[in-house]
């Protein structure tokens, strides 16, 4: 029996979730948003009208009022708390699917039916009507009422989440049902199930268009089979075939950002071995002639790298001679984003910029003109957020199974 339960329990979250990805797929604006768990299971601010929806999932079970009559109290005590306005827009709704027992809820509710099935209730033999404890007027409670929406007849599991994958496949370019199966309805549920356990309920709110956005990863899906499927080897090097193979004899001019995950594998000789490869490989070459508008260098971002370990790596690349800049002009000195522009000089060779973090990101290219921009998130778990990416720029996530992965990737 218990696993039985608990089998329903899982079932009944996965439900809620497959519900969360339709609110926000179909919501009419990109803008739109939903909080995963915030005042009901879903909380929908579509522009327009916003809504506060509850997920009853009960495919073995026969409807009875007493299922959604704590949900209907306290949708009505929040609307209570907001002064039961009459103007309000945002709406109630019970969404729930039952084995049987529907047809006990009317068509059209009145004050009567929902003050006798949904407001009144006894405990420890002493009778309760919540409208009247909490001073709800009749007109009050018939403004309630309209703005409440119960469906008993919500799809069953396998139905809805066919219309999930549906609405994946006309939401994402070029979708099909197959990715959206393969690919794409997995790193959704992964995306709503983060959210989900997020103490902070800021950080439980997603815009539609981000949410999208942080689906459409096909490539980092595909990136991972490959790694799986065929190897360490082969996934490095077609990583350097996509990615760091140029034609012609020169690196093309432009600037590339590395985005390194370095957290819990911090090994100097290591460290500094990848950096003054990344220095060496994708900075200009000098010569006599190197006009000014032909110099460049990398950018670098070292994700979880310790601010000691980050004081230890730029002095060992110092006293090799690999110089750079990190936008610090003097000891304990604020960033300046302005110093990672400045144009590079023959009698100062840098090979390597110094972002300090994904949020400097933005910053440090504020002033970058006429030039191609191009990011290479090398990541282990989770790629760069997308708020700090670079609307003009060609982001490329790569996962690596650690750190000092890269140099098999740019090995000759």
């Amino acid at each position: 029996m218990a696993e039985r339960s608990a089998h329903a329990t899982i079932k009944g979250y996965f439900y809620q979730f497959d519900k969360t990805i339709l609110e926000l797929l179909e919501a009419t604006s990109p803008d739109s948003s939903v909080v995963v768990e915030g005042i009901e299971d879903i909380d929908l601010n579509d522009g327009i009208v916003g809504s506060l929806t509850q997920c009853k999932y009960y495919e073995g079970t026969e409807y009875v009022h007493s299922v959604i009559k704590d949900a209907v109290i306290y949708m009505l005590r929040h609307f209570k708390t907001a002064g039961c306005p009459a103007d309000q827009t945002l709406r109630y709704r019970i969404y729930g699917h039952y084995k049987k027992g529907q047809g006990k809820l009317p068509a059209s509710l009145n004050l009567t039916f929902l003050k006798k099935h949904f407001l009144s209730y006894s405990k420890e033999k002493v009778a309760h009507e919540v409208h009247t404890e909490l001073g709800v007027s009749d007109p009050e409670l018939s403004r309630f009422l309209e703005l409440l929406d119960i469906n008993l007849r919500a799809p069953a599991y396998d139905a809805q989440q066919k219309t999930v994958y549906d609405s994946i496949t006309r939401s994402l370019p070029n979708g099909s049902v197959a990715d959206a199966q393969t690919f794409y309805y997995p790193r959704a549920i992964n995306v709503i199930q983060k959210l989900a356990v997020e103490a902070d309920v800021s950080k439980r709110t997603i815009k539609k268009a981000d949410f999208i956005a942080a689906v459409d990863r096909k490539e980092v899906v595909l990136s991972r089979w490959l790694r799986e499927k065929f190897g360490d080897e082969h996934y490095s090097k077609s990583i350097k075939r996509k990615h760091f193979t140029f034609s012609g004899l020169k690196i093309p001019k432009g600037s590339r950002v590395f985005a390194i995950d370095i957290a819990g594998e911090f090994d100097l000789p290591k460290a500094a071995a990848l950096l003054n490869k990344i220095g060496t490989l994708f900075s200009h070459k000098e010569h006599k002639r190197t006009l000014e508008n032909e110099r460049f260098c990398p950018y670098i971002i070292l994700n979880g790298i310790q601010d000691t370990d980050m004081a230890t790596l730029k002095a060992a690349l110092y006293r090799q001679g690999i110089f750079f800049e990190d936008g610090h002009p003097f000891l304990g000195s604020d960033f300046y984003p302005a110093r990672l522009t400045a144009p590079l000089t023959p009698g100062f060779p840098i090979k390597l910029k110094f972002i300090p973090s994904a949020e400097h990101l933005a910053p440090s290219f504020a002033g970058v003109h006429g030039t191609s921009i191009e990011v290479f998130d090398f990541f282990k778990t989770s790629p760069l957020d997308r708020r700090f990416r670079l609307p003009d720029a060609v982001h490329n996530e790569i996962q690596i199974p650690h750190t000092y992965f890269i140099s098999e990737i740019l090995k000759s």
